[in-house]
């Protein structure tokens, strides 16, 4: 595209449909790459919805070992102890007023919660019912509670909601609903790959809660400046991380939520390492890194 390409001095990349493959795994290619740059003093850094327990597997597969973003940007996570080097979270009890009118409008919605602690999850959650699902949701939502609302609302510090709707018919439909309940400062997305067979689940998430806001922060800490970075995403959640970095990258099999967003876009999708070979050819052949 015609933007020029600003100095790289960091990267930060998002896992599901960017890095990893549609198994989760991340390719040898791109575990090589992510090793080259950061032996040239450029971190490549994680941007995840998970929590940080949650994504050591991807972080130790891929080498990275600086700074991960978890919690679709609540923390910013010094990777060698897991100590948290910026983090901003909601309030508990705002967050379950917001929660009930969901409650209140679906009946037969589940939610789950990741917290600063960790994660809550509805003791009669469908997830816990199914073999493939009850290994997977207790390792992410370790606390079990009777109801979410009614345990966010005692207090404490809070990140993004899933909500699962089981009997939701026509689903698309179901979130476009959910979005008019919650109004202008949540932000929605469908989520397909949290859990195995994972369906009629989206996450509901603060607008003062991202990507951006957290890589942000963490850029300000090690002084790295904005301009200087390069991200590359997928989706919805991506969107502000694109577009309020030096050079941001949709991949080339990114959702529709992301169509025009950033200065450019991968030749290859996620399974054709599509991020490795993007910074192979722009970064580690001839062109300045710093």
């Amino acid at each position: 595209m015609g933007d020029e390409k600003p100095a790289c001095r960091l990267v930060a990349v998002d896992g599901n449909g960017t890095l990893l493959g549609a198994d989760g795994s991340v390719s040898e290619d791109t575990r090589s790459v992510i090793q080259r740059l950061e032996a040239k003093g450029i971190p490549v850094v994680l941007a995840t919805a998970r929590p940080f327990e949650k994504a050591k597997a991807t972080l130790a597969s891929a080498g990275m070992g600086h700074y991960a973003l978890t919690e679709n940007g609540a923390r910013a996570v010094r990777i060698s102890d897991g100590s948290a080097v910026w983090e901003r979270w909601l309030e508990g009890h705002l967050v379950a007023g917001v929660l009930r009118r969901v409650k209140e409008h679906w009946p037969g919605a589940h939610l789950a919660q990741l917290t600063s602690c960790g994660g809550l999850l509805e003791e009669g959650h469908p997830w816990l019912k199914e073999p493939d699902s009850k290994e997977a949701a207790e390792k992410i939502f370790r606390t079990k509670v009777p109801d979410v609302v009614e345990e966010l609302a005692k207090g404490g510090s809070c990140a993004k909601t899933y909500v699962h709707l089981p009997e939701a018919a026509d689903f698309p439909a179901a979130m476009q609903e959910l979005q008019g309940l919650l109004g202008d400062g949540w932000e929605l997305r469908e989520i397909k790959q949290l859990l195995p067979k994972t369906f009629n689940t989206c996450e509901v998430q603060s607008c003062l809660v991202n990507k951006a806001e957290g890589l942000a922060q963490l850029c300000q800490t090690i002084g790295v400046p904005m301009e200087n970075v390069w991200a590359f995403g997928d989706d919805a959640n991506d969107r502000r991380m694109l577009s309020e970095v030096g050079w941001g990258v949709r991949m080339a099999n990114h959702l529709p939520a992301l169509g025009g967003i950033g200065k450019d876009v991968t030749e290859l999708t996620n399974e054709e390492d599509g991020v490795a070979k993007y910074l192979e050819k722009h970064l580690l052949n001839g062109e300045p890194v710093s």
